[in-house]
Parts: C-alpha cells; structure tokens; sequence
C-alpha cells in the first residue's frame, strides 16, 4: 500500500554537512587504504555523520528525513559500477555497456535509519539517471549525448528503487538537478520523461518524489507533471518565481503533490564568508515570521492538503564553507535551526 502523506509533513532534501571520520581520497569503497594513528577501526568513515544528521532531524521533529547523503550525490551511485561498464582511472568513464552491479549504494543507511531511529518514515534521495549521465564522459564528451548511456543508467536507477522500496523506504525521491542542462543539450522532453519513468517504474510501496533545482520553465514543468512521480520537490524560498510554474488544477489535475521549499538552503556566499570571521551563524536563518509567511502564501495557491515542507535544496553545500569560526558543529546548528523553524511554523498552522 502506498504511503499517505497529511498536509504540510515535513522532509528534507537530502544532504548535510558532516565530513568523514577520517579524510578520504574517494566518495566510495575502497575509501582510503589508512586509518589515522590512534583512531578506533571505521569501515565506512561517513557512517558516524549518517548517525549525526539522523540525530538532528530527529531532534528538530522532521516526519521524514534523510539518512544526509554525507558523499557527494554522483560519485557514491557511479562508484558501484566500476568494472560494470564504469572505469575512473581519469575521473568517471563509460568504457563499456553498463550492467547492473550486486552490490546497493547506500542501502546500509536505509538500514541504520530503520534500526536505530523511531520516527514515521525514512526518506531516499536517489540521483537520477540525467544527471549521472552529466557527470559521466564517454571518450571526451559527454555521457549525458548518448541516449542509450542514459536509458542504462535509468534501469541502474530504477534497480536501486526497487532495492530501497523492497527495504522499508518511505519516500524515494530521484533528484535530477541537470534536468534543464538535458533540455539544453538537446534531450527530447519526451525522453527526459521515459527516463524518469524508468528509474521510478520499480518503486510500488513507497512514495515516488523526484526533485528538480533552478528555475522552473514550461518545458521542465510539463516534463515533471507527465511523470508518475507523486511528489514534485522544487525551490521557492530562494527563487520566488517558481510559485507560478503550477496552478492548484495542474497539481489536482495529474494527482500531485508539492514538495514546498520554504527555507533557504543555498545561503549566500558573502554572509558564510562572514561566519567564518565572526562565528554569528544567526544572520543566515530566517525569522518564524518571515517562514510562516511563506507557507501561508504557498496555502493560499495550491490548498494545503497539496503540499509537503521541506529546505530548498540539500544543506550539503555548507560543507564548502567550513572553515574558521564556521566549524562544522556550526554548519549544523544552522540546519538544526532552520528545520526547527520549519517544523515549529507548521505546528502553529496546522
């Protein structure tokens, strides 16, 4: 049976900003051949940061976080298919038809998240296959110009969701960012939507979400609303346009919901760089008044019983900032405080 979801639930998008145990050469297995002097064993050094963001969704009362996405969200799916069709001996290339591997990334947070922490659901951020392919090169160029790389990713994606459907997921949420540089390369909408398709298809208990960043146009909404996804996950606190790419009928219509971005995730880089300096982490987290205002007009367009809250975008970007006074107990305090606000406004409107 598929999950239901109540009006304004509250998830994230995905990632935070904690950093491995240890330094690590590469964002998958073998992750580096050394533990540090002293250091009790770790076989996977951003297992104790999946623990670390867990522990703060949780605190700040999210209905359906993530498990942080701790690596970077290319490299810990392309990293399975190495001797599948993948080789990175000069970065990700296609050196071959791509097959899909035994083993399941990240499907061992699924696991911890359901083991260790009680909450109504857990959620998985999945790339998609667009952007895979994005970050793909076949000779020189890239992956993303070859249709048949893209549609083998796509069944590689689709293997994973069924994985984590299979596995207890609440929401799988397929994030496709390079969706627009598809269109822009030359990808067919009708393609771009075969894909997503594709990598959705397998998911039968779990809720289906996909995720698209930037400013949305005709061409990525019509695309995204012929998909069998059921939630629609966009940015609106930071790009205030996107609150004319829907009407309530086009949501009702193809039986969507919307996952609403209300807080900013993706700050901006001369207020971090002032943290760094003076450690005021405050100047980035927006007012419970200023949040509630967002959520109220987004009520007002598309009914509540349309729409989910959640960030932006993932808050893993922070993690480019960490330095000086911006340390990384910082980077987290702020996600803490944002996801509080959010989750605090929605209780005094429900």
């Amino acid at each position: 049976m598929k999950l239901k979801l109540n009006p304004l639930d509250t998830t994230v998008v995905g990632s935070f900003p904690t950093t491995p145990f240890y330094a690590v050469n590469q964002d998958f297995p073998p992750y580096t051949p050394t533990v540090p002097e002293g250091e009790p064993y770790v076989d996977d050094p951003f297992l104790p940061g999946v623990f670390q963001a867990l522990k703060l969704q949780h605190d700040a009362g999210i209905d359906f976080p993530s498990y942080g996405q701790p690596q970077d969200m290319c490299s810990m799916f392309l990293g399975s298919l190495i001797g599948y069709g993948l080789d990175y001996s000069q970065g990700f290339q296609v050196v071959g038809d791509i097959e899909v591997p035994r083993s399941i990334p990240a499907i061992e947070y699924l696991q911890v998240s359901k083991r260790y922490f009680s909450m109504r659901g857990i959620k998985m951020p999945l790339t998609g296959p667009i952007t895979l392919a994005a970050s793909l090169k076949v000779g020189s160029k890239g992956a993303i110009e070859y249709p048949e790389v893209v549609e083998q990713l796509a069944r590689f994606v689709g293997s994973v969701a069924a994985s984590y459907d299979k596995a207890g997921a609440d929401i799988i949420s397929v994030d496709e960012p390079s969706l627009v540089y598809g269109l822009y390369v030359g990808m067919e909408p009708e393609f771009c939507t075969e894909m997503i398709n594709t990598a959705l298809s397998p998911i039968t208990r779990a809720l289906s979400s996909i995720h698209a960043c930037g400013q949305l146009n005709a061409n990525t909404t019509d695309i995204l609303l012929s998909t069998t996804a059921r939630v629609l996950d966009h940015e609106f606190a930071s790009i205030p346009l996107n609150m004319t790419a829907y009407s309530r009928d086009d949501l009702e219509s193809e039986e969507k919901l919307l996952g609403y971005g209300c807080i900013i995730s993706n700050m901006e880089p001369v207020q971090l760089l002032e943290i760094q300096k003076d450690g005021n982490w405050k100047r980035v987290v927006e007012s419970k008044k200023l949040i509630k205002k967002r959520i109220d007009d987004a009520i007002s367009l598309w009914g509540k019983e349309n729409l989910i809250l959640d960030p932006d975008c993932g808050f893993g970007g922070l993690r480019g900032y960490i330095k000086g006074l911006l340390t990384e107990e910082v980077a987290m305090k702020i996600c803490f405080e944002k996801l509080k606000l959010m989750v605090d406004s929605k209780k005094e409107m429900a």
